[in-house]
């Protein structure tokens, strides 16, 4: 419901209106809904703001009863993330988030694969599986009180494993597009909750495969300018494309900088494929070519500052790439 749509009626004074708005924040927020108690709590602030008593006092009520909904279970086996919070960042933190049971045997998430969530495991085992490649092999297996996902979570990139379901999982998630609106309701909530993903994830451990993933393909730093168009999902070029500065470049993938004004923006460019145009002057001769590649993982810097991570369809020949590094 909008502001707009609570109408007072001709008959009714400010004070009564205000009694109703307060007693309708009341009903909705001890029914559990919350969405409606806060846009009339939003309506009663735009009517009478000086209402202070109604105004603090609905306040409270919605936060007394969202307090009283929230899992207990789930509260005890995160209790030294929560424990950190205040009352109205726990609250705002757990009907961020969506509960959801896993059958045995399920794919929770693809190695190479788009994740936006955050999975906190309740109870039941989840297998990490390495690539493909490797046979399957796993990595590691997670249980009650493990995360899942915070790599991609917290660094706009592609799944770097398969998370498969051993038994029954239960579990709670938390989507990235639901932080959106922390900044304004609660400031530092978003960055504590990364924080929280470095101190008791398996950030390192992850980081710690990928460099070992990537000692037989060296990265190797050039500059110079790099052009590429974005492909649609049936592979054909569309109107849209960037300009941006190389960073480095190996036998199967490349880096560049290029500038994004918003991060929805580059966070909706992971796994987009795109037609990248080389040229390199080496000595009087000028070299160019094109290749096409998947935007495997996207780097904050800062100022708009974005450096997108590509790994190429087709690999640069060695000859070639010798050429370009002499």
């Amino acid at each position: 419901m909008a502001p707009s749509e609570v109408q007072k009626p001709k008959d009714e004074s400010q004070e009564q209106l205000i009694g109703r708005l307060f007693d309708e924040i009341t009903v909705a927020a001890k029914a559990k809904d919350f969405e409606r108690a806060e846009t009339l709590r939003e309506e009663l602030l735009t009517v009478a703001p000086m209402a202070l008593r109604e105004v603090i006092g609905s306040a409270e009520i919605i936060e007394q009863e969202k307090t009283s909904g929230v899992d207990a279970d789930h509260l005890a086996i995160w209790d030294h993330l929560y424990s950190t919070l205040t009352e109205e960042e726990k609250n705002g933190l757990f009907y961020s988030l969506r509960k959801s049971i896993i059958p045995p045997k399920n794919i929770i998430l693809a190695q190479g694969g788009y994740n936006t969530r955050l999975f906190f495991i309740d109870k039941g085992r989840v297998a990490i599986l390495s690539p493909k490649k490797e046979k399957g092999r796993m990595l590691a297996q997670m249980g009650k009180g493990n995360l899942l996902g915070e790599y991609s979570f917290t660094s706009i990139s592609l799944c770097s494993a398969t998370a498969v379901s051993v038994t029954e999982v239960e579990m709670y998630c938390l989507d990235n597009a639901a932080t959106d609106s922390w900044y304004e309701k609660y400031p530092g909530l978003y960055e504590r909750l990364l924080d929280f993903c470095v101190k008791h994830g398996n950030l390192e451990e992850i980081s710690r495969w990928k460099a070992l993933e990537k000692k037989d393909k060296p990265r190797y730093p050039v500059t110079g300018p790099l052009k590429g168009v974005l492909l649609s999902k049936e592979g054909k070029k569309t109107k849209t494309y960037f300009r941006g500065e190389l960073v480095d470049i190996s036998l199967e993938g490349c880096a560049f900088e290029i500038k994004i004004s918003k991060k929805a923006t580059a966070r909706a460019l992971l796994a987009r494929n795109l037609l990248l145009h080389f040229s390199f002057k080496v000595g009087d001769e000028l070299i160019e070519f094109r290749r096409v590649g998947k935007i495997v993982k996207v780097s904050f810097y800062m100022h708009n500052e974005y450096c997108l991570h590509i790994r190429l369809e087709k690999a640069i020949k060695k000859e070639l790439l010798e050429k370009i590094l002499a």
